[in-house]
């Protein structure tokens, strides 16, 4: 078994499902037909969307909970540490059967700790509060769902196994009664905010509780341990999100999700097993970019480079407005959050780069369009690999000349 992380380098939005699909892909033209993947999601929850497009296939899709490669029969498991949205599960699923011709296989930890629609409108209802002080929230709620689990009001995909749903609604109702209500007024969220009535409105619960309910016949509750695991020929953890959105990286504060994005996670799952991550794979544009609010250094307009397509995935929105761009700074740069993430693993790390055909073979940084036959020069001797992605369809590991 081979154990690998997929981690983005930047801000998000760097091609984490291109490679996690790409691994699954080739795993699935092998034609070896026990080399199996498992994907499993590890931070954060539904406020991913990695896109994958097979241009053989004529498929795209955006993947938020299932992970990206479930279309080549990679199943997907919501580690003890991911909050998924069961509520918002139930479309997607439908999408992907609807694209797909069937239904992909999800599985979960009986401790996985779920986002519940309360979560999502306080995080909705501060996120707007702030007005042009944004933290650049996507809205799915997963901050709040944090801050909801640490007050000791969590509730697990295994307990939703065991309730009806009048049983639900009351654990819902308690929830709002002990928990959210000082929640708003914590928050300075009263009658003059847009969602306080959604707060405050029962059918918001029970339509809530209706949809998960139903929604929880996709899922299948596992006991992940080490020898359950060895079924797989290989685990991916997708990451969500990037590095310089990692919780801990205060000097970005406010501007960062509530969970951690490089190997801490995935590395922990495995420990915890007996085992070991064998990968690490760091995924970066030739260029950075960052939808929602935060600085940005080195930013341009995507206008000011000619050949950087346009961004169908990440189209403005109400709470992270427009993607943005910009160049790296340097190599010291470049490097340097992934030598912080790996320290101490004794990993050594491996580097994807993509969107290569949208500036010519060349990562831009602050004073140079660098080849790419230069970058790998520089960086060959400090990591295991080096993956590249001239479309957006393939990735495919570098080959020196």
């Amino acid at each position: 078994m081979i154990t690998t992380a997929v981690i983005g380098k930047n801000y998000g939005d760097e091609g984490k499902g291109l490679v996690t699909a790409g691994l699954c892909s080739f795993m699935h033209r092998s034609g070896l037909s026990d080399a199996k993947p498992l994907i499993i999601k590890h931070n954060g929850g539904a406020q991913a969307g990695h896109t994958v497009e097979d241009k053989e296939k004529k498929t795209r899709f955006i993947h938020h909970q299932t992970g990206s490669g479930a279309e080549y029969g990679a199943d997907t498991l919501f580690a003890e540490s991911y909050h998924p949205d069961l509520y918002q599960l139930g479309k997607e699923m439908e999408e992907f059967e609807e694209k797909f011709g069937f239904i992909p296989r999800i599985l979960s930890e009986a401790e996985t700790k779920m986002t519940t629609i309360d979560d999502v409108l306080l995080n909705m209802a501060v996120e707007t509060g702030r007005g042009e002080r944004r933290h650049g929230s996507c809205g799915m709620g997963i901050n709040e769902c944090v801050e909801r689990n640490g007050a000791g009001y969590a509730v697990t995909v295994g307990e939703l196994t065991t309730l009806s749903f009048d049983r639900f609604i009351r654990r819902l109702k308690t929830i709002r009664e002990e928990y959210t209500v000082r929640r708003m007024r914590e928050l300075g969220i009263d009658g003059s905010n847009k969602y306080y009535t959604l707060l405050c409105d029962e059918n918001v619960l029970e339509n809530f509780a209706d949809g998960v309910l139903k929604n929880l016949s996709y899922v299948e509750i596992v006991d992940a341990g080490q020898k359950w695991l060895e079924q797989y020929e290989r685990l991916i953890f997708e990451t969500g999100q990037g590095l310089l959105l990692d919780q801990d990286l205060l000097q970005n504060a406010p501007h960062l999700t509530s969970s951690k994005t490089g190997i801490t996670m995935p590395v922990e799952f495995l420990k915890k097993r007996n085992m070991e991550l064998n990968e690490a794979i760091y995924v970066t544009r030739s260029y950075v970019t960052r939808h929602g609010a935060g600085p940005l250094p080195n930013e341009f307009e995507r206008e000011e480079y000619g050949n950087i397509e346009k961004d169908i995935t990440n189209e403005p929105n109400e709470w992270q407005g427009k993607i943005r761009y910009a160049r790296h700074t340097d190599i010291a740069e470049f490097t340097k959050y992934i030598f912080e993430d790996i320290r101490g693993t004794g990993i050594k790390p491996s580097l994807a780069v993509t969107h290569l055909n949208e500036t010519d073979d060349k990562i831009l940084f602050k004073d140079e369009d660098m080849p790419l036959e230069k970058l790998v020069q520089r960086l060959d001797k400090d990591f295991e690999s080096i993956f590249i992605s001239r479309d957006r369809y393939i990735i495919e590991k570098y080959m020196k000349l």
